[in-house]
């Protein structure tokens, strides 16, 4: 397989399944257009806060790094609803992408072609975990320049114009951080794209039926028979796991917190902007095994059921 031919057969997918570039395109846009309609520009803010607060807010027009860290922490945190629709739609196009041309018999076109399985496996599987992941960031990095430039309009002239301030060298690092934090969602996610490929590949019906009645007949088998969960759970933290590991929400001090509480909250909210501790999982490079076995399975049963 030569470049060229690579490049035309994820063409191809983008072709067919649209929904995944305009998924993430979608939700930037909503994005910005709710930060649009926020923003009545210069003046249009109100902010109600108690006096720690105010003072804490005070303070941050003086203070460089708190001011870098808010900036970081807001400006990563766009990333993140549009990374999460993506998964939605990659889930759904991976459940779908082997069963459907099966069932519109497309696959006797595509055969026609000089293209091999492995190729079309590994263009699907590229697709769903490299190519729209990096549209994903890519689209992020565009919304955080917009959206920016609404923000610092809508502070403008509040106790809270510290957050308009542009800092180049922190958003270049966030950037930079957020593009490694992608690539380990993308190892992190491997198996489970790798499972729902399988499924795709055998499924006699519905895609979204054989890909989650079996986990949930084993969550309550064992439920039933040994009265634990661990089944559950695994699930449960390997499809929430790296969000749990990525936690920029700054939002848990509460209503009426303090200044100290606000900072303490900021603080660790910065020191868990990148994802790059998870390398370091055992689980994460044992599931980067799987999917390949997984893959290689793909293949042959692509081909398998293609000749049935």
């Amino acid at each position: 397989m030569n470049l060229r031919e690579f490049t035309t057969l994820i063409r191809r997918e983008y072709w067919e399944h649209r929904s995944l570039l305009w998924a993430p395109l979608g939700v930037a846009a909503l994005i910005v257009l709710g930060t649009l309609f926020g923003t009545h520009l210069q003046g249009g803010v109100q902010i109600s806060m108690d006096g720690s607060q105010t003072d804490y807010f005070v303070k941050l027009a003086t203070d460089v790094a708190a001011q870098q860290k808010i900036f970081a922490i807001w400006t990563a945190a766009l990333v993140l609803p549009i990374l999460i629709a993506a998964l939605f739609v990659c889930f759904g196009y991976l459940v779908d992408c082997l069963y459907a041309e099966r069932k519109d018999r497309s696959i006797l076109f595509w055969r026609s072609l000089p293209v091999s399985d492995r190729d079309t496996v590994l263009a699907k599987f590229f697709v769903a975990t490299i190519a729209t992941p990096l549209l994903v960031w890519a689209v992020a990095l565009v919304a955080s320049l917009v959206t920016f430039v609404l923000v610092s309009f809508k502070v403008a002239g509040t106790p809270l114009a510290p957050l308009g301030q542009w800092h180049g060298p922190t958003w270049l690092g966030v950037q930079w951080t957020l593009l490694q934090n992608i690539l380990v969602a993308i190892l992190w996610y491997a198996p489970v794209a790798a499972y729902l490929m399988l499924v795709s590949v055998y499924a006699k019906r519905s895609g979204w039926v054989s890909a989650t009645l079996p986990p949930l007949l084993i969550v309550i088998a064992e439920g039933l028979i040994f009265n634990t969960n661990y089944v559950y759970q695994f699930i449960v933290y390997r499809l929430t796991g790296f969000f749990k590991a990525v936690n920029v929400g700054i939002g848990r001090v509460g209503h009426g917190a303090s200044g100290e509480a606000i900072a303490r909250s900021v603080d660790d909210a910065h020191q868990r902007l990148s994802a790059a501790a998870f390398l370091g999982e055992p689980n994460l490079w044992l599931g980067v095994v799987v999917a390949a076995v997984s893959l290689v399975v793909v293949m042959r049963a692509r081909r398998l059921r293609g000749e049935a």
